[in-house]
Parts: C-alpha cells; sequence; structure tokens
C-alpha cells in the first residue's frame, strides 16, 4: 500500500468530509500520513481550478508553503468548503462537517469556521452574480481574449478580497 498513491485519490475527492470513508481500512497512523499529503495536493488542485473561496494573499502564502495549511488556513479553507456547498443535500453536508469539526477540533474552532463562512459566501454570491450578468457576449470575450479574461479573473480577485486575509 502506497502512500503517495492513496493521498492522490483522496486529493480528487472534492468532499474533504468523506476522505475516512475511503480509507477506513488503514491504521491510524498510515491514514494520518495519507491526509497530510492528500491536504496538500487537494489544496493545490482546488486552488489551482479556483475552487477555494480565499483572499489572494492567502491562496500566495499557501503556495509559498508548498500547500501546506497552517491551522488558521484550514479554519478558511473549512469554511470556503461550507460556503461553495450548495443543492439538495448543503444542509445534510453542513451538519456532517459541523459534526467532524466540533469532534476534531473542539467549539470555539468550529465557532470561527462559521463565523468565516459568512464572507466565504458573500464572495461566492458576488462571483455568482457577476457571472451570471455577463451574459454569452461577454463569457465569449472573456474566453477568447487576454483583456476580457483579465478583467473577468480581476473582478473575481476583487470578490475575493472581500474575504479577511487572518
Amino acid at each position: 500500500m502506497d502512500i503517495e498513491i492513496l493521498a492522490k485519490q483522496c486529493s480528487k475527492i472534492d468532499a474533504l468530509e468523506t476522505w475516512g470513508q475511503h480509507t477506513q481500512y488503514l491504521e491510524r497512523s498510515v491514514k494520518m500520513e495519507v491526509f497530510i499529503l492528500a491536504e496538500m495536493l487537494w489544496t493545490e488542485r482546488m486552488a489551482r481550478t479556483g475552487n477555494l473561496l480565499l483572499h489572494p494573499d492567502v491562496l500566495d502564502q499557501l503556495k509559498k508553503q508548498n500547500w501546506k495549511p497552517t491551522d488558521v488556513q484550514k479554519r478558511m479553507i473549512w469554511a470556503s468548503v461550507l460556503a461553495l456547498a450548495s443543492g439538495p443535500s448543503s444542509k445534510e453536508r453542513f451538519n456532517i462537517i459541523k459534526k467532524r469539526l466540533l469532534k476534531k477540533h473542539g467549539r470555539d474552532w468550529w465557532e470561527d469556521v462559521y463565523q468565516r463562512k459568512t464572507n466565504a459566501w458573500a464572495a461566492k454570491e458576488r462571483i455568482r452574480k457577476q457571472q451570471s450578468s455577463n451574459g454569452p457576449a461577454i463569457t465569449m470575450l472573456a474566453n477568447n481574449t487576454h483583456l476580457f479574461a483579465g478583467a473577468v479573473a480581476e473582478e473575481k480577485r476583487d470578490a475575493l478580497r472581500m474575504i479577511p486575509k487572518i
């Protein structure tokens, strides 16, 4: 059983809270090694695909840290995960994440994540509104020209700057 292979498999799963189900057969020490490496790979993948709602400065810090988040950055990441949860099972997923974070980190940690979620959600909504108001012509221009692509990217960065970096 190769830890790197297992970590790569876990890092491809967007729902962090389900990693335990995919590694339940592993010994605790091996599982922890897998999770540490998978967390770094997952964080890098999600940042590169634009699926993390974090302040741009925090993303730069993560990159400099080889994608190994600090405790505060982990809270920011979980807030992003909560803010991005959508669909019919989002409430159930929220409760599962809350329960696991409370069990692992305690009430204070959870309360910090929950407060951070509000800013991440506001940034998500601003990005969504910008994208929906662009229309097909702007979307085509953004996909095919550097000028419009840069403008759209700058709008997204401005929305992400709404999220505190500490």
